[in-house]
């Protein structure tokens, strides 16, 4: 339905003379969902952890890629961490190992931290989520119109940052929040509140500044109070003041590694993406929300469930965290990416499996992006059998496709893409959930992936009553994920564009 922006900042242009005007002008896209597939997870994964030497398999498997010159692996399952270990250098020059208790900036995983500090408070009665951000903030533009979960949910309007095309944002040392609002107020909202979805850095910039003005303590402060000390989460912080030691931030491909320059404080990027971490740090983080030791049931289920325009409209962000499932196994996850400060990161929890995935490097996500994507999966068919891992060694072919349903997802893409759909292809539920609103809203998104040149199919797997097919698909503009849900009837049930 949507896209989600996952980069906090994304390097489109590499020339030294043109670098940082170019650094804020590109973004990636990490997921589009179409429609719904229908039902809920599969099964539980088992509680028994596989064996050490599978894990380091899916681990050496993607460090023999040279995709970074390092990255942290850390699987949490059932209470524990059941494995956990570090591939390749924090800091090549120095031949620096990462390890899982490395500390790497995070970037836009940053933004889950910033939501649970608004929920915290509001647990408190000190704020309401649907409070106007006038009530805070009443600079910003259309802030009497703007409510706190506008911003959270990413449907507030307001407009991006930081682009320094359009602004002279500072880059280093300890910058102030009053310097970064004093900026973004002066910004032109991109569309009504609760018009569209659009990622914004900006909500969870001014969620941070609303969580400071509440708290009456800085927002780092906050973080390191309520959720760091409490979860021993020692390592963590936020912000310049905790950058020093993080792994070097490095650009490049494989065999052209370098280190990332200039260096930018994390100051710049507040609530939105300015927290460091380490592996080990954000298992403890992930532990209290699957045992929910932090937030209240009510606030977690505002966390973990995707919100929806004032409309009705279904939205694909929830609150620093995208609700989805995998091969039937409910998922909440988000990325990160800080370029010039971190590297590409990755955050996924399955709840009701009660199992977490980290992955944290320290590689632009142009050369790294999927790799996270691909740990998750592979670890998940450990625990799931049914699943086939992407890494297994067999060819695409070992896995036969059905013709039907090959040329049905293609005609489906084809339909969605134009804005119009044969109805008497889907299911009642899927009928219903892709209104003429929402295939409008969809088709120039799906029109931006390209021409859609081939599929190959990666696995086949069964739930309520009907099929899941999972599809890669090579598009002109590069490689993403099909999904097509065959319901029980013989319909389309659900339809799904991944990366």
């Amino acid at each position: 339905m949507n896209f989600v922006w996952d980069s906090m900042l994304s390097t489109a242009n590499h020339a030294t003379s043109r670098k940082i005007q170019a650094m804020f002008s590109k973004t990636a896209v990490p997921a589009v969902l179409i429609g719904i597939l229908c039902g809920g997870a599969l099964s539980q994964t088992s509680q028994k952890p596989p064996d050490q030497q599978a894990f380091d398999r899916i681990g050496r498997q993607v460090a023999t890629q040279q995709a970074a010159p390092g990255f942290a692996f850390l699987v949490w399952s059932h209470g524990s961490v059941a494995f956990t270990k570090g591939y390749g250098f924090a800091d090549l020059a120095s031949n620096t190992p990462v390890t899982s208790d490395t500390l790497f900036a995070i970037g836009s995983i940053s933004k889950q931290f910033t939501a649970a500090a608004i929920l915290l408070l509001a647990q408190q009665n000190k704020l309401s989520l649907d409070d106007k951000l006038a009530k805070y903030l009443p600079q910003m533009p259309n802030a009497d119109k703007i409510t706190l979960r506008m911003l959270l949910n990413q449907d507030s309007g307001l407009h991006n940052y930081p682009l320094t095309t359009e602004h002279k944002w500072p880059l280093s040392g300890a910058i102030s929040p009053e310097k970064l609002i004093a900026i973004l107020k002066t910004d032109k909202p991109d569309f009504a509140p609760g018009e569209k979805w659009e990622y914004s850095n900006t909500n969870y910039a001014v969620l941070a500044w609303i969580v400071s003005r509440v708290s009456g303590i800085s927002y780092p402060d906050f973080l390191a109070r309520n959720i760091f000390t409490p979860l021993g989460m020692s390592s963590s912080g936020s912000g310049f003041a905790s950058q020093a030691n993080t792994a070097t931030p490095y650009e490049g491909p494989s065999g052209n590694f370098r280190p990332a320059e200039p260096r930018i404080s994390l100051d710049l990027f507040y609530g939105a993406g300015s927290v460091v971490s380490t592996a080990h740090d954000l298992a403890r983080w992930d532990a209290a929300l699957v045992n929910g030791s932090l937030l209240s049931p009510a606030s977690m289920q505002e966390l973990w469930t995707n919100g929806k325009m004032p409309n009705g409209t279904p939205l694909n962000y929830a609150m620093g965290f995208i609700a989805t499932s995998l091969a039937g196994h409910r998922e909440v996850w988000h990325n990160g990416y800080s370029p010039n400060a971190g590297g590409y990161c990755y955050n996924a929890i399955f709840p009701d499996d009660k199992l977490a995935v980290i992955v944290l490097s320290n590689a632009s996500q142009d050369t790294f992006r999927g790799k996270p994507e691909q740990i998750v999966r592979d670890v998940l068919a450990l625990y799931d059998p049914r699943l086939i891992p992407i890494d297994a060694g067999l060819p695409k072919a070992a896995l036969p496709d059905d013709p039907a349903i090959h040329a049905l997802a293609m005609k489906m893409w084809d339909q969605m893409s134009s804005g119009k759909v044969d109805r008497s292809l889907l299911n009642p539920q899927m009928d219903a959930a892709l209104t003429p609103e929402l295939l409008s809203s969809a088709a120039p998104q799906l029109q931006a992936l390209g021409k859609l040149q081939n599929l190959n199919l990666l696995e086949k797997t069964s739930a309520n009553g009907g099929t899941l097919y999972s599809y890669e698909a090579k598009f002109s503009t590069g490689m993403h994920k099909i999904n097509i849900f065959i319901a029980p009837d013989g319909k389309v049930g659900g339809y799904r564009v991944l990366p």
